[in-house]
């Protein structure tokens, strides 16, 4: 669509959550954690 996506005629976003998904990955868990950056020297660097 030329980079384009149609307006919707309904409100929010257009998406339909699944409840039931979201509660299995909430039991579930997840073992991200924050990325430690450093510069090539070692330092601490932030983003």
């Amino acid at each position: 669509m030329d980079g384009y996506a149609p307006r919707g005629d309904a409100p929010g976003l257009g998406i339909t959550v699944d409840e039931a998904a979201v509660r299995a990955a909430d039991r579930t868990g997840h073992g991200w954690r924050d990325p430690v950056w450093r510069h090539a020297d070692g330092s601490f660097a932030e983003w």
